[in-house]
């Protein structure tokens, strides 16, 4: 089976994947919080690099859910 070529647009900013993340949750998610669960292992991202930029796939980012910090 030929592997899906990967597209550019296809792959969004972390300010942008910040901004698609806080829609879905409905609170504040932070742009450096993207890179850092990227980083993580515990949620899949595929990560690409244009122009000297770290771009997230949006799918991914789609999929993730994130649990609100717990205030003792």
């Amino acid at each position: 089976m030929p592997k899906k070529k990967e597209d550019i647009n296809d792959y969004i900013t972390a300010h942008d994947a910040a901004q698609l993340l806080s829609l879905k949750h409905g609170r504040p998610i932070r742009a450096d919080f993207i890179s850092k669960m990227a980083r993580s292992q515990k949620h899949t991202i595929r990560i690409a690099r244009f122009a000297n930029r770290i771009m997230y796939h949006r799918e991914d980012i789609a999929a993730c859910t994130i649990r609100q910090k717990q205030i003792a």
